[in-house]
């Protein structure tokens, strides 16, 4: 007798038997069989069929999407960054930056940025007179006054375990011609600890763009 007809034969009834089907709900097999055919919505009076619309009035035109509150639901979404978090490293310092684009329209751009770090060298880069942890601040203002000129300032602050330094400074540009512009600002520097790094600039320029 072949190996496997012995197996077939030797084997009890239960291990042979079919497994039992799933029985189904009478209702489940009837939607099954003989499934409910949906209707086509449409509107009961003709609101947003637009050949049953009244006529408009002349002089005045319908209302569409880019007239509802929001551009009609359309996702604008700016062309630059507004926030941003930078490493920042040199001989100097190093440290993180958290900036925050706080305003920025055509005339006027307002941003703030914090920074935390150490100081690996004293007396650079607008810092104070020691090493050390190191908490900065940035303030950066600018405005549009007319059609040719441009106000601006910067103000930084940095403060650590040896004394704070600040930095301010302000700035003027006029064009004269489209190519020629006339600057002129004053910047002020001053140092908590060290009267001797005190200093103050004012500064006029002629600029000629070739």
């Amino acid at each position: 007798m072949p190996p496997l007809l012995w197996l077939v034969l030797a084997a009890p009834p239960t291990a042979l038997a079919a497994p039992p089907l799933p029985v189904l709900q009478p209702e489940v097999a009837q939607r099954l069989l003989d499934p409910p055919a949906c209707l086509a919505p449409r509107c009961v009076n003709g609101e947003w069929v637009v050949e049953a619309m009244p006529e408009i009035p002349r002089g005045q035109r319908r209302v569409g999407p880019d007239d509802l509150p929001g551009g009609g639901g359309r996702l604008h979404v700016p062309g630059t960054a507004r926030d941003w978090v930078k490493a920042q490293g040199s001989n100097a310092r190093v440290g993180m930056q958290y900036g925050l684009q706080a305003l920025q329209t055509r005339a006027t751009s307002v941003k703030l940025a914090l920074d935390t770090g150490y100081r690996l060298k004293p007396y650079a880069d607008d810092g104070i007179a020691g090493t050390g942890p190191i908490l900065r601040g940035q303030l950066e203002w600018s405005q549009a006054l007319g059609q040719r000129a441009r106000l601006s300032q910067v103000t930084r602050l940095e403060a650590g375990q040896r004394g704070a330094f600040l930095r301010n400074s302000l700035l003027l540009n006029v064009q004269l011609r489209p190519a020629l512009t006339l600057s002129s600002g004053v910047e002020l520097r001053r140092d908590r600890d060290l009267a001797g790094r005190d200093q103050t600039d004012a500064t006029v320029k002629l600029k000629y763009a070739f």
